[in-house]
């Protein structure tokens, strides 16, 4: 409650502050015996008023004087007014005026009624109706209703709105009411569009950039905002990692460009840059610019290899206040699930196993089945059924011509499908906007979030608690009795509480998870500031200067906590009671940018220059106690770590790099016929030795508006035609260290039996990574605007790439970053969007996207065509491989072929190794016979996709609205890594297992759980399943690492091509009525269902999901079975004032 009455008290606040500022909206004018025209444009130039009259009926020619010092608007036009015989009415910012001189006596009157809407169907307020007679003439209400009475002569009514275009008809001579439709006037509001360091009119726009509005956006239950762009920007592919509650996805624009670095985008909210994924309001966001080829990101220079995502926040408007309220509250629940065997079903496959082994071996294994059997549901006991979420926002924007300011407040929360996982930002922003004098303006803009991750171990090496849930054994629950006899001879029976089971002592064959979910406290604390302080100086008509210096800071703060009841991690060596971890940064941005823009005859022109300067330092800190064991720890309610006996180091160190800059642009446009740009930009990066520290990336291009030549032909189906080309040079200076211009010491080492310092990386003389681009792009809108289409082709090539090259070990390394190779990406992308059908208080609006990305790897170590991707930790090893001449992301395993069906099947070298019938038929790349898993690997598909977009289709009849929007991808790859390899998974079939004590106090051999497909869909003799091996237990086959089936291979690989239903939205605008009653100017309610539906062949949760985010590192496009994205059935409001 206290909150609430402090968000109240601040929102209260900021309106009564905007309320004074339009109420100080003071006029001065001293106008000596002038028109009544020149008094009139005088109050319009001096205020946000404009005028709307009958200039038949108003005699504008009229003489007037004028003399008033900081007036308001209405003691103003008294003034003019007086005695002219005119009087007025005030609505919103427009002011009509109306004679009173007695017209001519007619005959025959009647009322006219009607509304006046959008091209939407909605009501438009303070229209002029105009009659051509005296005091025959009124405004619109909040509805777009009118009602006027007119003389029996009047034979036409004009319609008038500013940002409309003026429309005339023909006056209705019955009752009936009229309903006029008013189309936006394009000359009047010039579309611009976002780019590096400012905005240009669309029209000197030549360049491949997508605009999203975020208003125009439906979201479902979408809280990230970047994730908007996915199916609806064309060439910007996006992934979610997994239904972790915060997590990011992974963004890629038109392909992958690197390979040690990150293929994420840079990342520009409000003018400040950063490659850290931003967390931002998305009620904030007015829109986000996507810049794709070179001529629109090379003046962002040495970042821009991976695109640019430019984000710009909303700001205030002069006029009345708009206060916004939004809000959303939904459930979630799991939109698709793996099954696991129950007790029957494992009991069943594990004996056969058994005895699969038992015949070949001709041994006698029996499998250990405890007495007390339980059934019980693992993952069931760990998750949620119902999840909840919600949204909540509140906003002001007000201004006038001297003062522009906007506040807002946000809020969310988040529900993860496992237990104790949560997520919850809040958000706080302020911009306001000063004008000092004519050519001075200053602008302050600034803002927070704080966010709490509540987190559980699935992603740590050791433990995954969802993958342990799967694969624990369903005989046995969480709890037990112990019970220990007068020999001290201990038993156990299940319970449904008391004392945890433990792994291996208690039975369990994994970590138990309730246990690690219930007796473990798990947060990240994140405190995010950002600044901006910036001036527009404005000497002249067309000359622009602004100085602007920006700052942003994260904070961090993570800890972990175990209670005494964690047996299994709170008494071992390695673990601690308590830890915690804190990582600072700080970035702040220097920029002076000048731009001029003018016309010469029939040539526009904008030119801008301007320095740039950030500096970035990063710093951690973290340390730990000691655990439980001994009393070295005393208790969980203790929440210092210097209550333990020891104190131990976390990570900690430092990290800093800076980056100057200068950078040109040029735009031209000639008679709206010929668009060219050209811009360059040089980068110094502290990041590379001085000899090549400085990186230089020009980029041109050019447009021909081919409709707009004189010998285009003119037709209702073709409205405008546009040619566009660009080239040009980025860079990237990541992927290596911010240190690596220099030789680094580390200590610790010795030599001879004496310490000291030692050489632990050379300082290594390389080169920017560059990348030249092409595009070629068309535009088209037909038939009167309502339809559009946009086409792009692009090649882009990136040289010089930087990554670990192996080297000789008597060199004192392993490896040291280089120059090594080369990358090609070739594409294209298509959109297709517009309103085909409009009828009446109908209308059907439909845009779809294509996109297609051709990535290949073109040049790599000299004498090495194949580099196998490694990381440690990873189950089941290698996955990817560098390859010359195929893609990044490229799969490199053993290919899967199916199941021996007889033992006369299978090779004599495999036989002998064990291999019989119901094995799996690997194969055999270099014809020996045998299956070796270095010599007869093979690449066998990528992990990203061949084609993907997103299609959207909006249905609106008077207040209501249904849109269905949906996404797809084509051709890639992932690996189901949750199912096995690596002695892990849920298809092992008995090759997964490890030594317990079980309830009776034996030491046996126990085995993970299989899924229920698994269970009951192996390959028996004469059952003809082709891609599910036998059952058997381990020590069968000999000759390889892990077992022989399961090995990694594309038995695992699955296609990842999936078409979703993601949001579908029923939404209500409240009527006229309904606004008036609650003093609103609109009002929307929705229903939304959010991941709604996937179509996919996929067995996993979701086919989108990848371990790492970047298509060169080891996890890409591996599937670990993190916990999954739900479906979300939301109730929303949307409310304005």
């Amino acid at each position: 409650m206290q909150a609430k009455k402090l968000i109240c008290a601040a929102i209260s606040f900021f309106l009564l502050m905007c309320g004074t500022a339009l109420a100080q909206e003071k006029i001065s004018l001293n106008l000596k015996s002038v028109t009544l025209r020149e008094a009139l444009a005088a109050v319009e130039k001096n205020s946000n008023y404009s005028f709307f009259y009958d200039a038949q009926n108003i005699d504008t020619n009229a003489k007037v004087t004028v003399n008033v010092k900081n007036a308001d608007i209405e003691q103003t036009v008294k003034t003019i007014l007086d005695g002219t015989g005119i009087t007025y009415t005030i609505k919103g910012r427009q002011i009509a005026l109306v004679s009173l001189v007695k017209a001519s006596p007619k005959v025959g009157k009647h009322t006219v009624t009607g509304k006046v809407v959008d091209a939407t169907g909605l009501g438009i307020v303070g229209v002029a109706v105009i009659s051509g007679k005296a005091n025959q003439g009124c405004l619109t209400d909040i509805d777009g209703n009118f009602s006027m009475t007119v003389d029996g002569d009047v034979r036409e009514l004009t319609f008038s709105c500013l940002g409309y275009a003026e429309k005339k008809i023909a006056t209705p001579q019955d009752a009936t009411p009229v309903r006029v439709v008013l189309e936006e006037d394009m000359l009047a509001i010039e579309e611009t569009v976002v780019v590096g360091y400012g905005s240009q009119s669309k029209r000197l726009v030549s360049s491949s950039i997508t605009s999203v509005k975020m208003d125009q956006v439906d979201r479902g239950a979408e809280m990230d905002p970047i994730k908007a762009l996915q199916g609806r920007a064309p060439g910007v592919s996006i992934n979610s990692a997994s239904g972790i509650p915060g997590s990011s996805p992974n963004v890629i624009i038109r392909g992958v460009n690197s390979i040690a670095g990150s293929s994420s985008p840079l990342y520009v909210v409000d003018g400040i840059p950063a490659e850290t994924y931003p967390n931002i309001n998305a009620s904030d966001i007015e829109s986000m610019e996507v810049l794709k080829d070179a001529s629109a990101t090379a003046i962002y220079g040495s970042r821009a290899n991976s695109g640019v995502i430019v984000i710009t926040t909303k700001s205030g408007k002069s006029g009345k206040p708009i206060i916004s309220v939004n809000g959303t509250y939904g459930l979630s629940n799991i939109a698709k699930d793996i099954e696991m065997a129950n007790t029957a079903e494992y009991i069943k496959v594990m004996q056969e196993a058994f005895d699969n082994y038992n015949l070949q071996k001709k041994e006698l294994k029996t499998f250990a089945i405890p007495e007390n059997l339980a059934d019980f549901d693992w993952v069931g006991s760990i998750s949620r059924k119902i999840s909840q979420r919600y949204t909540a926002s509140a906003s002001v924007q007000a201004g006038n011509d001297w003062t522009q300011a906007f506040l807002s407040f946000g809020a969310e929360g988040q529900q993860g499908y496992l237990n104790k996982t949560n997520f919850g930002k809040y958000t706080l922003r302020s911009k306001v906007n000063q004008k000092l004098t004519d050519w001075l303006k200053v602008n302050l803009n600034l803002s927070g979030a704080f966010s709490r991750y509540d987190m559980i171990e699935e992603q740590d090496g050791s433990l995954k608690v969802l993958r342990a849930a799967r694969e624990e054994q369903p005989w046995y629950t969480p709890y037990c009795t112990r019970t220990t006899d007068s020999k001290g001879f201990q038993t156990r029976v299940n319970a449904d509480s008391g004392d945890y089971r433990t792994m291996s002592t208690d039975g369990l064959v994994r970590h138990n998870p309730v246990m690690a979910i219930n007796e473990e406290d798990y947060w990240t604390n994140r405190f995010q500031l950002q600044g901006t302080f910036s001036m527009d100086l404005t000497p002249f008509k067309g000359f622009k200067f602004t100085p602007s210096i920006s700052a942003y800071s994260i904070y961090d703060h993570t800890t972990k906590k175990l209670t005494e009841l964690n047996t299994e991690r709170g008494y071992k060596d390695g673990w601690h009671a308590l830890s915690e971890q804190k990582n600072t940064s700080l970035r702040y941005v220097f920029d002076a940018v000048a731009s001029y823009e003018n016309k010469w005859k029939g040539l526009t022109y904008n030119l801008m220059a301007g320095f740039s300067y950030e500096n970035y330092s990063a710093s951690n800190f973290g340390a730990a106690s000691d655990n439980y064991a001994n009393n070295a720890f005393p208790s969980s309610s203790f929440n210092l770590i210097t209550s333990g006996t020891q104190i131990y180091s976390g990570s900690i160190g430092y990290n800093a790099y800076a980056l100057e800059s200068w950078f040109a642009r040029a735009a031209f446009n000639w008679k709206d016929r010929y668009v060219l740009n050209a811009s360059f930009r040089t980068d110094g990066s502290s990041r590379f030795p001085q000899e090549s520290r400085f990186g230089f990336f020009p980029a041109a291009s050019l447009a021909w508006i081919i409709s707009n030549e004189k010998f285009f032909p003119k037709t209702d189906v073709l409205d405008e035609l546009r040619f566009r080309v660009s080239a040009g040079q980025t860079g990237s200076m990541d992927g290596i260290s911010n240190w690596a211009a220099m030789d680094l010491v580390s200590a610790g080492s010795s030599y001879n039996g004496v310490s000291g310092l030692a050489f632990s990386t050379p300082a290594q003389g390389l080169k920017w990574e560059v990348s030249t681009k092409y595009n070629v792009g068309v535009n088209a809108e037909l038939f009167k605007g309502r339809m559009h289409v946009d086409f792009d082709y692009f090649h882009a090539t990136t040289d010089d790439l930087l990554y670990q090259k192996p080297v000789i070990v008597t060199s004192g390394y392993t490896t040291l970053t280089s120059n090594i190779g080369s990358i090609s990406n070739d594409g294209f992308e298509l959109t297709i969007g517009g309103t085909p059908l409009k009828i009446g208080d109908f209308h059907l609006y439909m845009d779809a996207n294509i996109s297609y990305n051709k990535n290949k790897l073109t040049k790599l170590l000299d004498g090495k065509d194949i580099i196998p991707i490694k990381q440690a930790n990873l189950y089941g090893g290698t996955k990817h491989a560098l390859i010359t001449g195929q893609p990044v992301s490229s799969w490199y395993m053993l290919n899967f072929e199916g199941i021996y069906q007889s033992d006369e099947d299978v090779p004599a070298k495999l036989y002998a190794k064990g291999v019989r019938a119901g094995d799996c038929i690997y194969t055999d790349v270099n014809g020996d016979g045998d299956i070796d898993y270095n010599d007869d690997r093979m690449r066998v598909g990528k992990a990203t996709p061949d084609f993907f977009g997103g299609a959207n289709l909006n249905f609106g009849w008077k207040g209501l609205e249904l849109s269905v929007f949906c996404q797809y991808s084509i051709g890639g790859k992932v690996f189901a890594a949750w199912k096995g390899c690596g002695q892990e998974g849920t298809e092992h079939l008995g090759l997964s297992s490890g030594t317990v004590t079980d309830d009776a106090g034996k030491s046996v051999t126990s085995y993970f759980n299989v899924s229920k497909y698994a269970a009951n869909h192996y390959w028996r003799e004469g059952s003809g399943i082709n891609d599910m091996p036998r059952p058997v237990l381990s020590g069968v086959h000999t000759g390889w690492d892990v077992d022989y089936n399961i090995l990694t291979s594309t038995r695992y690989l699955e296609d990842a091509s999936y078409f979703k239903f993601k949001t579908i939205t029923l939404s209500y605008h409240l009527p006229g009525k309904v606004l008036k009653a609650i003093r609103s100017n609109s009002a929307k309610v929705f229903f939304s269902v959010d991941n709604a539906l996937t179509l996919t062949k996929y067995d996993g949760y979701d086919p989108e999901v990848s371990m790492s985010s970047g298509p060169a590192s080891a996890g890409y496009g591996v599937d670990f079975g993190y916990q999954p994205s739900l479906r979300s059935y939301l109730f929303g409001i949307q409310i304005q004032f």
